[in-house]
């Protein structure tokens, strides 16, 4: 028998899983296991040996390097193994007749024989002698040997602080209950793999004493090893942003799939180095890559994201790219693994993120806030939701809180996101969220602001992209009818862009999820409605369209269909004469005089329209946003808050305008506050710490920032502009000239002089991500934000009172959208910067929006606009774990509780505390930098503090604990003794009350310690419990059996509640609950099988005599249903196993066998067809053996010079008579009567002429009838030739005809009769072939017809058969 080395292994780390009968059995709970002591030792029984220390025909299991079970395996395989460094004396073995798995190494003789010592050297000219190899220790003889089994584990107590094991990470089981005390395996160089409490593995130096998280090198090199540069390269790539190349000389360079590229480098540059073994070490932070070249950042995300490691860290700050799939990632589970993730290093998450920023507020009660950037497409919508539904799961509320906050995302997605070439679920609004926590830090509520709608989407699409998601939801719901809505095909402003359909995005099931998370706001029926009310008039606005017309003199418009006007004034409950004269004229108020109407021209009705329903949805959209955070406003004053930014990535398209200018300028904002918090600040905490540390490099973007919002900047001009005298039509181009005068100079500016190649008005702005060219056409526009008064009035006097409320007040006329957005900007940096910041970068993995591509080049791009290079960098040769002196004594203060007991501090001053703290973990950290008020350190000492930590805090908890179980344990035993007396007289009574108040007694006294995981079985209790649980079904069982006894049970409804009730009472029968119970479960049983033998004993009889095979298995499944045992269902499973060949015979046997002549005929009818089918090819006409051959028909001609000619054409259409009988008839009285019928077929197919054909037929069926099984075989096999290649479709049909009459009246005989049958399959027309082939049958059990039919009467005849 194999054994499983991997289940020993799990074995002694998990604990025993048995026992679980009692109240609560939290022995083998996670907490027992976490703080177990698992002890490495050698089994008691030694390794068997082979008579003579012969191993070569002994089969072994093995444990290699790399922690794999491999085997059966012969001497000769580990011999060579053993020379590739595949097995070290170190690794573990098993074969039969050994008790457990032993380290080769505890066997001299097979290590011998594995590896044999060199031949003894020859002694050098005064040289000392070679020593020889050091002994192997041995091991005692093995005990009696019994049958070959895999070892079992078996546990002593835990006699550690933590489990010790050699590097190739394996277990020695106990062959005996007593603890064996631990052996020690010290690998060469000094370093041995041990495990923390929680069996997350950690390096110990037996030589230095040192500490770390991370395999050594002298390990790795062991089992993987290491290869050095050899003349690799990271060469620039365009598609993969950089290849691992070999240099060939020159500009070649080939990469490791064998593909040579070339490069030139340019002057002044050179390629940076890579060691290839590098490339197989993955990290999940960025700042342990040894070599932080971007080529070996590409790499490891490039690797990691193709594994479906979609994140990764560059400190605290976390990199997430768009697997654009659906990953595990994010489940209930998940979530927990991350909040108690304690001492564990986890993979980087944006959960991670949100735990940070949590027990941050929690420890700190700064108030925090997480920034998730990047591009569109890049996933910024789902990190933002993962991290809210992080917090709300771990923060919780009172009130169940949280679950409203997560029931924003539906409505806000809804409105607020659209498809875009780049992503399917783009958000096209900024977003800050607020999670507001009470003084208990759990969600008490929260409040959103908006930024930046993109409400042009509204009017406009790019071709391929949507408007926003809620259009198209309300034309698709059970809602659309009431709003007088079709589909989103029919509409301009949702269907003009050509894309109505998004593949995964069901806009139905979204709308339902929009409504459910209105309700559970607490909107009203009224908001609703007016909310859908608008959206219904704005889709509909879209489809009003315009034509030239002349209005007094002047150039106008007007709307081409006046229903459609109506539509969408009945929508926002406005007059619709008043509507149709606002969209097509304009009121122009000059001072001092009387106002004018003013018509607008169709391109201005146009851009009025389009102007309309985009204020109305900017409307409707910001009530939305503060409807929801009225919904959401805590109690009391607001509290900590932790912040999520979802905001718009930088944008660059082939034309930007006003809205890309925005979100560029609000992207240029937040990049100066991430250079502020990880390159400025850490400048500045190096200078005030007195630290030493080169000048930090970065882009600082302050001259753009400047350029577009310092007073005279380009918001200024734009601002002024707007404001301004002068034409709409004109201040677009006075806004680009005033910029080119301005700032022509300016080093991030370029005059619109200076663009080629494109055929309008722009300027472009150097920034940090690149240079975007803006278009200025509808700039000022744009910017104005502000609506017609014509249009503004008209909508204030709407009769819904929620759209009269939306434009009450005045319009403002100063307000510029400019002039907010900034406004709005400053707020939101000003409270970002009040909070401590975590950071998401997004990437796009890749345009095509695929899962498992991966562009290198854009990704690069992205990752350098970012700033995520220069945040590596910083974060490696910076100093990223900082402490003050006091946090520090906090946090490592527990390491003085080493091996030896407690150092308690001897000093009171902070600085000299962290030294002692320091000097008691025997660590060098010669490294650390000491600053004016905290510590300065890398990843290299943070990682040995954290896992000094760890231990310290694993012997702590292990004291603690043993001393409070051992005490909690002898007091849980005698409550437990003193328990057992109630519980056995509670059994002995079976009173249901009695006994629950036994077990209630029980919970309360001894439930409290399966808190402490020392909780065992009590067997008393257990059957108590059961006990309760079976009074109670009994009693509810009873009323049903006493029901359906006595119910009528042909009923078949009564007869399937009485088995499902009986059914149910097995399972407690054999407990016999109560006296009651058992009286009436005896009825039930014999009532039940009763009526169960009635109903399907006859249905049985009856299959059995058809055996028709579906009848067979419905039967078969009702029986084996009801539980019915018959004979017969063995019978029914054999024949559901046999050919439909086999089945068809016995079907026909039987029917025989019961006198059912009708069934038998049909049953030999399939089997025939059956045949036919396997066997076709066998019964073609040429290969009938009643036909004549071919040369004696020719023969029959005896001066003819055309022989090969007429037996070539024996069996084909011919207008000729025929030479002889086509059948073997000798008798020329018969020969002649066989030409005769054959002129008669012709004559009635029309191949010669015949003034009466149908008298031909008449004759061909006399001849039939009167003529022997020969002259019928030559009636149909003249039929068959005549439908042989025949050419003329008349001609054909007739045949066919004739041959279906002929059927009707008599057999074609038994020797042509299945070549007639497979000629009619293979030739027949589909309208007449099954009606003919079933004739066929037919005829073969009829007897033949008495006479022929008069001529008159073959039409009715072949109308009546269905031909």
């Amino acid at each position: 028998m194999q054994p499983n080395f991997l289940a020993e292994l799990r074995a002694k780390a998990g604990g025993d899983k048995a026992g679980t009968g009692g109240f609560r059995n939290a022995g083998s709970s996670a907490a027992a296991s976490n703080t177990s002591r698992v002890v490495s030792a050698r089994m008691a029984a030694p390794p068997v040996s082979p008579g003579g220390g012969n191993f070569s025909d002994v089969d072994f299991y093995y444990m290699n390097v790399h922690d794999e079970q491999i085997g059966p395996a012969p001497m000769k395989e580990l011999r060579t193994k053993f020379k590739q460094g595949e097995i070290t004396a170190d690794c573990y073995y098993w074969c039969d007749g050994m008790g457990g798995w032993e380290a080769l190494d505890s066997n001299a003789a097979l290590l011998k024989q594995i590896n044999p010592p060199p031949p003894p050297r020859k002694k050098s000219a005064g040289g000392p002698p070679s020593l020889p190899p050091p002994p192997v220790s041995s091991v005692p003889p093995p005990p009696s040997s019994g049958p070959v089994a895999p070892p079992k584990p078996n546990f002593g107590e835990y006699a550690q602080q933590s489990f010790e094991r050699p590097s190739s990470h394996v277990f020695s089981p106990q062959a005996e209950p007593e603890p064996v005390k631990p052996r020690r395996k010290v690998l060469e160089k000094g370093w041995m793999e041990k495990l923390t409490a929680d069996l997350v593995p950690y390096y110990y130096n037996t030589a230095t004493g040192a500490l770390q998280w991370e395999m050594p090198e002298e390990l790795r090199q062991k089992r993987g090893g290491a290869v050095g540069n050899s003349g690799w390269f990271w060469v620039p790539d365009p598609t993969d942003g950089y290849v691992a190349a070999r240099s060939l000389g020159g500009k070649s360079y080939q990469t490791k799939d064998g593909k040579q590229v070339s490069y030139s480098t340019p002057r002044g540059k050179t390629l940076d180095p890579l060691n290839p073994a590098s490339l197989s070490m993955l990290h999940d932070d960025l700042v342990l890559l040894d070599d932080l070249c971007e080529g070996m950042v590409m790499h490891n995300l490039r690797e990691r994201y193709m594994k479906d490691q979609i994140y990764c860290g560059v400190g605290s700050i976390l990199i997430a790219i768009n697997p654009f799939k659906r990953l595990p990632l994010y489940t209930p589970d998940i979530i927990e693994k991350y909040n108690k993730r304690g001492n564990k290093v986890l993979p980087p998450h944006p959960f991670m993120i949100a735990d940070n920023a949590y027990k941050t507020l929690l420890e700190g009660e700064v108030n925090q806030s997480i920034l998730v950037s990047g591009e569109s497409g890049a996933g910024k919508t789902e990190t933002t939701k993962q991290c809210l539904m992080f917090l709300a799961d771990v923060a919780g509320s009172k009130a169940n809180i949280e679950q409203r906050v997560l029931s924003v995302n539906p409505i806000l997605e809804a409105f607020g996101n659209a498809k875009t070439l780049r992503n399917d679920n783009s958000s096209r609004f900024g977003r800050f969220s607020e999670i507001i926590l009470d003084n208990e830090k759990r969600i008490a509520g929260a409040q959103i602001q908006s930024y930046l709608l993109e409400k042009s989407r509204v009017g406009y699409q790019q071709q391929g992209e949507r408007n926003y998601h809620i259009f198209y939801q309300l034309c698709k719901s059970d809602w659309a009818e009431h709003y007088n809505l079709g589909g989103p095909e029919y509409y301009g402003y949702l269907a003009n862009s050509g894309c109505t359909e998004v593949s995964g995005i069901d806009d139905y099931r979204e709308f339902q999820d929009v409504v459910s998370s209105m309700d559970s706001l607490g909107f009203t029926p009224d908001e609703k409605h007016s909310i859908f009310s608008i959206i219904s008039g704005i889709i509909q606005l879209g489809n009003v369209t315009f034509t030239e017309a002349s209005v007094r003199g002047a150039d106008g418009s007007t709307i081409d269909d006046i229903n459609t006007s109506y539509a969408v004034a009945s929508q926002f409950g406005v007059d619709a004469n008043m509507l149709a004269e606002a969209l097509t004229h304009r009121t122009l108020e000059i001072i001092g005089q009387e106002p004018v109407r003013v018509p607008l021209r169709v391109d201005q009705a146009i851009e009025n329209r389009d102007a309309l329903a985009k204020y109305v949805y900017e409307k409707l959209f910001n009530w939305l946003v503060g409807r929801i955070n009225k919904s959401l406003v805590p109690e009391g004053s607001k509290g900590s808050f932790i912040g999520i930014l979802d905001i718009f990535g930088f944008e660059i398209f082939q034309q930007n305008s006003f809205e890309q200018l925005c979100i560029n300028f609000c992207n240029e904002k937040l990049q100066q506050l991430f250079n502020q918090d990880t390159f400025k600040n850490e400048e500045e905490v190096y200078r005030s710490e007195g630290v030493d540390f080169p000048p930090i490099q970065f882009i600082d973007n302050q001259p753009v920032v400047d350029l577009i919002e310092m007073r005279g900047g380009i918001f200024t001009i734009l601002d002024d502009v707007v404001k301004g005298p002068g034409k709409p039509e004109q201040k677009d181009q006075k806004f680009g000239t005033l910029l080119d005068s301005k700032f022509s100079s300016n080093p991030c500016f370029v005059p619109s002089n200076k663009h080629r190649g494109i055929s309008y008005q722009a300027f472009s702005i150097n920034h940090y991500a690149g240079s975007v060219c803006y278009d200025i056409d509808h700039f000022v526009d744009k910017n104005k934000d502000s609506l017609f008064k014509d249009l503004y009035d008209m909508m204030a006097m709407s009769s819904d009172a929620f759209i009269k409320g939306q434009f009450a007040g005045e319009q403002g006329g100063r307000r510029t959208l400019a002039g907010d957005f900034k406004k709005q900007l400053n707020s939101l940096m000003t409270e970002l910067k009040s909070t401590e910041s975590h950071y998401i970068r997004c990437i796009k993995a890749n345009s095509l929006k695929k899962p498992r591509v991966f562009e290198g080049s854009s990704c690069l791009e992205q990752l350098q606009c970012a700033g995520v290079f220069e945040a590596v960098t910083i974060r490696k040769n910076g100093y990223p774990f900082r402490y003050t002196f006091g946090r520090f004594v906090e946090r490592y203060k527990c390491i003085l509780a080493t091996e030896e007991g407690w150092q308690p501090l001897q000093s009171s001053d902070l600085r000299e505390q962290c030294y002692e703290i320091l000097s008691s973990s025997k660590q060098p950290f010669s490294n650390m930098q000491w600053g004016q008020t905290m510590l300065l350190f890398r990843a290299d000492e943070y990682r040995v503090l954290e896992l000094c930590r760890a231990l310290a805090t694993d012997r702590v908890s292990s004291k603690i604990q043993a001393k409070a179980r051992g005490r909690l344990t002898r007091r849980y035993l005698g409550l437990v003794q003193a328990a057992r007396p109630r519980l056995q007289q509670a059994e002995q009574s079976r009173d249901l009350a009695t006994l629950e108040s036994a077990l209630q007694y029980v919970n309360e006294v001894l439930g409290q310690f399966a808190v402490f995981s020392i909780s065992a079985p009590i067997a008393e209790w257990a059957r108590c419990k059961e006990l309760v649980v079976v009074i109670r079904e009994a009693a509810r069982l009873e009323p049903e059996l006493e029901c359906w006894v006595y119910s009528d049970l042909a009923d078949d409804n009564n007869f399937e509640m009485l088995f499902k009730t009986v059914k149910s009472a097995r399972e407690i029968a054999g407990k016999h609950p109560t006296p009651k119970f058992d009286e009436l479960y005896a009825m039930a049983i014999e009532q039940f099988e009763g009526w169960r033998e009635f109903r399907l004993s006859s249905k049985l009889e009856e299959v059995m005599k058809t055996l028709e095979r579906d009848e067979m298995s419905e039967i078969y499944a009702e029986c084996k249903r009801l539980e019915y045992v018959s004979s017969s269902l063995d019978e029914i499973e054999r024949l559901m196993g046999v050919s439909e060949q086999e089945l068809l015979k016995m079907q026909y046997k039987k029917a025989n066998e019961n006198g059912m002549a009708q069934r038998a005929v049909e049953k030999e009818i399939e089997l025939k067809e059956l045949v036919l089918d396997q066997f076709a090819a066998n019964f073609t006409f040429e290969k009938c053996g009643m036909l004549r051959d071919p040369i004696d028909y020719a023969n029959a001609k005896t001066f003819s010079l055309h022989r090969d000619e007429h037996a070539a054409g024996m069996l084909v259409w011919s207008k000729n008579p025929l030479l002889t009988s086509l059948t073997r008839i000798d008798d020329p009285a018969c020969v002649k009567e066989a030409t005769n019928a054959f002129k008669c077929i012709q004559g009635y197919c029309g191949d010669i002429r015949a003034n009466y054909p149908e008298t031909f037929g008449v004759k061909v069926i006399e001849t039939g009838l009167d003529g022997d099984d020969w002259i019928r075989a030559e009636i149909y096999a003249g039929l068959m030739k005549q439908l042989s290649e025949n050419p003329n479709g008349y001609s054909r049909n007739k045949a066919w005809e004739l041959m279906m009459l002929c059927l009707m009246h008599f057999s074609p005989g038994d020797g042509i009769e299945n070549f007639l049958q497979i000629f009619i399959r293979e030739n027949g027309e589909s309208r007449f072939k099954d009606v003919m082939v079933r004739q066929c049958h037919v005829i073969a059990y009829e007897v033949s017809a008495a006479a022929a039919p008069q001529a008159h009467m073959l039409p009715s005849m072949l109308r009546k058969s269905g031909f």
